[in-house]
């Protein structure tokens, strides 16, 4: 399945829209969301359940490989919340310094792992990945704007994908 579903855009490589009505999802679609991510700059790829960046809830099915890098960030005026449907990943958390102050295993319910968390505004947090992929759903409220993400100073950029994991790796021995 490399060609998308009629009700699906592709808004970039690593984003898909739906139409924001009914949409079931299947293994499938998952790998459809793989096959991307694996071709994908940053190597993930989200499908947005909501129609358009302006609506109020904002619902993502997101995939990503642990080649992925996650930069350390918060998020202003906004709360964020994760479920796990497949693979396994740390929770880090950070204090507006950098400082790690707790790291929470993840991974789905049957595997006995934390599958759920809120995370509060301005609460710097990050993922960093234990399988091959992690398959999640995110929810926030919009409408999306880049300027309420605020990224870690002291972390490397996204665009340092390398230098990331060698950061979050060093991370490996602090606080749990």
């Amino acid at each position: 399945m490399d060609e998308l579903p009629a009700r699906l855009r592709m808004i970039s490589p690593e984003v898909l829209y739906s139409d924001g009505g009914f949409l079931a999802v299947d293994g499938q679609l998952v790998d459809l969301l793989k096959a991307r991510a694996r071709v994908a700059p940053r190597r993930r790829c989200r499908l947005c359940f909501h129609a358009d960046s302006s609506d109020a809830q904002q619902e993502m099915l997101i995939v990503m490989h642990r080649d992925s890098y996650v930069q350390p960030h918060c998020h202003v005026g906004k709360v964020e919340t994760l479920s796990i449907i497949e693979g396994v990943a740390d929770a880090l958390l950070f204090s507006p310094d950098g400082a790690l102050t707790g790291t929470v295993a993840m991974s789905p319910a049957a595997e006995g792992g934390a599958f759920f968390y809120r995370m509060p505004e301005r609460q710097y947090h990050s993922l960093r990945f234990r399988s091959e992929w992690l398959v999640f759903v995110e929810t926030t409220i919009g409408p999306f704007d880049r300027s309420t993400t605020q990224t870690g100073t002291w972390s490397p950029p996204e665009t340092q994908p390398e230098a990331g994991h060698a950061f979050l790796a060093a991370l490996a021995g602090a606080a749990s």
